[in-house]
């Protein structure tokens, strides 16, 4: 079930509420279907029976070895569908899965963090427009920095113990949140 469920805890858990209620009512739908087909072929059997003056247990054994083939066709498309399904959702929770830890990096301050999508759709244009986002936001940070570290050189240099050098000490340690790391990239197939 490896390429059919995803490796994350809380995401296998999202496929699994997607696709079992499906499996579900298709397997509800199959077997409203059979019991419907048993009855209307039961009382077709019973009227070939007196018309053609076969045996009872032998009509009998025709229609349960013909409900027995319907039932194990139909189980077989229901577990097919059942498994696409799981496949269809392992494409879709995958690429949201990367770029959450993409974001949970981002927000924990790393600006390195890049997304690498191995497709060809809209999750790998938000994958980029996510990078070009981190890009743009680290460029504008580093500015910030640069600023920053002159506006505290100039005031350490004339003014030690003033208002302004105490909002522009307090700035400089919150800009350490943000750290401009080299570049780390998170890939699809990773954790």
């Amino acid at each position: 079930m490896a390429g059919f469920l995803h490796s994350h805890p809380g995401h296998r858990a999202r496929q699994v509420r997607w696709v079992v209620p499906l499996a579900a009512m298709l397997t509800l739908a199959v077997l409203v279907t059979l019991a419907v087909q048993y009855q209307v072929s039961d009382q077709a059997v019973g009227t070939e029976f007196f018309r053609a003056h076969k045996t009872i247990s032998h009509t009998g054994e025709l229609l349960r070895r013909g409900t027995a083939i319907g039932a194990a066709v139909l189980l077989v498309l229901v577990l097919a569908v059942a498994g696409w399904a799981f496949r269809v959702t392992h494409r879709i929770v995958r690429p949201v899965h990367t770029m959450h830890r993409a974001l949970d990096a981002l927000v924990a301050g790393d600006l390195g963090v890049r997304v690498e999508l191995d497709r060809t759709d809209e999750f790998r244009e938000v994958a980029e427009a996510l990078n070009r986002l981190a890009d743009e936001f680290a460029t504008t940070l580093a500015k910030v920095h640069e600023l920053v570290d002159r506006i505290a050189a100039q005031t350490r240099a004339t003014y030690d113990q003033t208002p302004l050098a105490v909002v522009v000490e307090e700035l400089d340690r919150t800009m350490e949140f943000f750290r401009l790391e080299p570049r780390r990239t998170i890939r699809e197939g990773d954790g």
